[in-house]
This record gives structure tokens, C-alpha cells and sequence, in this order.
């Protein structure tokens, strides 16, 4: 890994909120149009964890415009490099080896969710467009469930299934569905242990994001 990544997020005020109007500008020129369902779900305050289905690059982009804060998103190492990397860095994104998550990388997000902060993970671990959601691995229900046990009073921290559908594809003036789903709690879902619970946790996941994605 490039030993210029700054391994701890954080967010460049400066180049945020100059960025903030420009970026929602562009998409909604970029696009046809932009429909979002389900906003009353998203907590206004407190940490959570946005999970959202991978389809196109575009993908942060268009999940952004459901925060007026900004969010940190959990973002593959290779994505750090030239021009873009030193804008993603100052904009919330930090880095992880899909391969070899490294534990700098997964103290790094349970920090942010101890500080109340808005995480994005991406659960498929990368872009998925030739099945409708690629298997999903309980590394997100895992790293919930270390985050609650450090918080200072018991918690639970609200997992958003997130669907993304772009008509008829992400290109120039295409439509954008994004989906926000009822949030998922560990609370609801206890087993004898967490790697129990994080395998339940997994497969709630993993179904409301396909029974978004067959909504439509």
C-alpha cells in the first residue's frame, strides 16, 4: 500500500463544502432523474452503517446526496492513487485490502462509528453487475457488532440496506432508483454468541437488499 495513504479518515471542511453544491449540481444535470424512497429511515443523529448494493462507480457519488454531513466510506486500497486519491482521502474515504483487511483498517471504522459518525461500506466488496447481489461475508455484521461492544452504553447500530437501479443503465441521463430500506438491528437478531449473530445479521441483509432490488 502506497505509504502516503493516510490510514486515519477525515474530511477536508475546506474542499467538502466547496464541493457540496458543485456535486449535487452535476448529478442532477448527469442524470435524468434522481428518485430516492425511503429517507425516514435514515437516523438524523448517531452512528450507522449504510450498506448499499454495488452496481457502477457511480455508486458513492449518488449515496451521498442522502447526507447533509459528510460520510466515510470504507474504500479498496487501489483506489488511493494519483489525483484522485489525494481528493478521496480529504473527502472521507479510507482505505482496506479486500483481500487482506488489515486491523488498522477495521479500527479505523469502528472509531468512526464510535464518534457517531455515518459509515458506507459497500457489503459485496466490490461492483456486482452479472447477478442481482453477490453473496455477502458477515465481515459488515462482524464489524457492527465490535463497534457496540466499545461504545460506552449499549447500543445498537442501525444497518441501512441501500438499493441503487440505474435506467436503462449508469450512463448520460440515465434514471436513478436508490431504495433506502428499514434498518436492521442486532438487538432483534441475538444468538448465543456474535459469530452466530453476525452470520443472522448477514442473512437479513442479504434479503432485504434482494427483495429491494426485485421491487424495483
Amino acid at each position: 500500500m502506497n505509504s502516503q495513504i493516510t490510514l486515519f479518515p477525515h474530511v477536508s471542511p475546506w474542499l467538502y463544502w466547496s464541493l457540496f453544491p458543485v456535486h449535487r449540481i452535476f448529478l442532477s444535470l448527469y442524470f435524468g432523474k434522481i428518485l430516492i424512497k425511503g429517507e425516514e429511515y435514515l437516523p438524523e443523529f448517531g452512528p450507522v452503517v449504510m450498506a448499499p448494493k454495488h452496481y457502477s462507480r457511480w455508486d458513492p457519488l449518488l449515496i451521498s446526496l442522502l447526507s447533509r454531513e459528510p460520510l466515510f466510506f470504507m474504500t479498496n486500497a487501489n483506489q488511493f492513487s494519483g489525483i484522485q486519491g489525494w481528493f478521496i482521502q480529504r473527502l472521507g474515504a479510507f482505505p482496506v485490502d479486500l483481500n487482506h483487511p488489515t486491523v488498522s483498517s477495521m479500527r479505523n471504522a469502528i472509531e468512526l462509528l464510535q464518534a457517531g459518525k455515518k459509515l458506507v461500506l459497500f457489503p459485496e466488496g466490490g461492483i456486482v453487475r452479472d447477478r442481482i447481489l453477490r453473496s455477502l461475508k458477515p465481515g459488515l455484521a462482524r464489524l457492527v457488532l465490535q463497534a457496540e461492544a466499545k461504545l460506552p452504553q449499549p447500543t445498537s447500530i442501525p444497518i441501512i440496506p441501500i438499493t441503487l437501479k440505474y435506467q436503462p443503465s449508469a450512463n448520460f441521463l440515465a434514471n436513478v432508483f436508490i431504495n433506502i430500506n428499514p434498518p436492521i438491528y442486532s438487538r432483534d437478531y441475538r444468538q448465543e454468541n456474535d459469530k452466530q449473530t453476525a452470520i443472522i445479521l448477514t442473512e437479513v441483509l442479504e434479503t432485504s437488499l434482494i427483495e429491494g432490488l426485485k421491487r424495483g
